[in-house]
């Protein structure tokens, strides 16, 4: 049975098993990863699949169900789920099944040049980009990682209400992991690329990226606990970013789980600081003209020069909230519900270059890595504690490596005490993109 046929019959059933308004979510990807390790082939996995959703409204209540088969029995299976979920449900939450918008913008997901690459390119970039790594630098003892990964999809969301959208989208990145050892001192570093097209991947320029920042860490040492001004490098910053910006989330806000509930057109952050959700940003790894429950996504500013200007919402926050869906109506997966997340979420570039930043800073840290997000930070109450890595700054220049440390804060207190913002914006192998920022306020545990 093809999809549309498929569809019909799907929404007749519903109709006549009592659903006002019924919805299909449809996923069909494709992705390829190559693994590299000591010039051979270590892993070569092909995933391919398929997933529909379905979600209707019946008294009110919204129910979900899935499959990835199109038969006879799946239609029935879907509507009999669904139904029975939306009944067990005792929230009073106003559901929605979303109409559509006038108008979506022009957003490129898609790259041509990147379609249909042969797998045999892709097995010669990583084999070149891990020979690149030794012969760049004799002391790589081994690579923790060869990646090149190729991965295309499509989603495709249509409902009673005459909603009918597709969109697709494709991506081609790759990532190593050297290992360097010098005098018996062993450190790792990262070089990755994201591509939209094949002649963009230079197997050297990524070992070289990878084997730099390890020999940059080469001979860390600890210092002593004290107080320390601080400038927090792009990479560093986008990890605290990618931890706290569910405090964000309306959805957060109105369940009680983020400090900005009924902060919003209030001050929260330096006058240095914009964030931005932009799901319209070219190259960005979430663009998308639309969200999941099929609302026109836009650009806005989160924090506009320190105020909190919007949460972000899908349609049932935005209900709760008396105001409009920001498109950040997500789903994590196909056979998950709808819930509020960023797109390609990130602080707004300043003015100063990285070597301004230091200069501005002059003597000090750079924190350049942060460990155990994950247990260290508190999305709540904003409160971290985090092992980190670094460079002592001196005279505006990296003195030496620094490790060992434990560096701790308070997110919401962070926003606030921004004094410089550098225009290095980066995305790492994220749709969570930051500057380097100067920050007061960290305190710093060493030895």
């Amino acid at each position: 049975m093809n999809l549309n046929e498929f569809k019909e019959k799907l929404f007749d059933k519903a109709k006549e098993s009592g659903f006002e308004d019924s919805e299909i979510y449809v996923t069909n990807s494709e992705s390829l990863s190559i693994s590299i390790y000591k010039q051979e082939v270590e892993g070569y996995n092909l995933d391919k699949s398929f997933g529909l959703s379905f979600r209707g409204i019946i008294n009110g209540k919204i129910g979900y169900s899935h499959t990835r088969i199109l038969d006879e029995d799946s239609i029935d299976m879907l509507v009999n789920t669904a139904k029975n979920a939306a009944l067990l449900i005792e929230n009073e939450d106003t559901q929605f099944i979303y109409e559509g918008d006038k108008n979506y913008e022009d957003v490129v997901c898609y790259y041509e040049a990147i379609d249909n690459i042969d797998p045999k390119d892709l097995i010669n970039i990583g084999l070149e980009i891990e020979k690149e790594c030794k012969n760049y630098n004799e002391n790589v003892v081994n690579i923790r990682g060869c990646k090149v990964i190729y991965s295309k999809g499509d989603i495709q969301i249509s409902n009673t209400k005459g909603l009918d959208l597709k969109n697709k989208e494709n991506i081609l990145y790759t990532y190593v992991v050297p290992v360097l050892e010098i005098d018996g001192q062993k450190q790792d570093g990262t070089g990755y690329k994201i591509a939209t097209n094949i002649d963009e991947i230079n197997p050297r320029k990524i070992a070289k990226m990878g084997v730099d920042e390890a020999l940059s860490k080469i001979n860390s040492k600890s210092i002593e606990t004290g107080n320390y001004k601080i400038a927090l490098y792009n990479e560093a910053m986008v990890s605290l970013l990618s931890a706290f910006c569910g405090v964000f989330s309306a959805d957060a806000t109105q369940k009680g789980l983020s400090l900005l509930k009924d902060k919003e057109n209030t001050i929260i952050a330096s006058e240095n600081v914009t964030i931005v959700d932009n799901p319209l940003l070219e190259n960005g790894l979430s663009s998308a003209p639309f969200d999941d429950e099929g609302v026109a996504t836009f650009r806005k500013e989160i924090i506009s020069k320190g105020k909190l200007t919007t949460l972000l919402h899908n349609l049932k926050t935005a209900h709760k909230a008396n105001t409009k869906s920001t498109g950040n109506g997500f789903k994590s997966s196909y056979a998950s519900s709808v819930s509020v997340s960023p797109s390609n979420f990130y602080i707004e570039k300043g003015d100063k270059s990285f070597d301004e930043v230091l200069n501005t800073l002059g003597e000090g840290l750079l924190i350049t890595e942060f460990a155990g997000l994950h247990s260290g930070a508190n999305a709540i109450s904003g409160d971290f504690s985090l092992a980190s890595k670094g460079f002592y700054i001196k005279d505006g220049k990296k003195a030496y490596p620094v490790d060992q440390i434990t560096v701790a804060g308070n997110f919401f207190d962070l926003l606030k005490q921004i004094t410089v913002v550098g225009d290095d914006l980066t995305f790492p192998l994220s749709s969570i993109g930051s500057p380097t920022v100067i920050a007061t306020g960290l305190s710093v545990a060493g030895k």
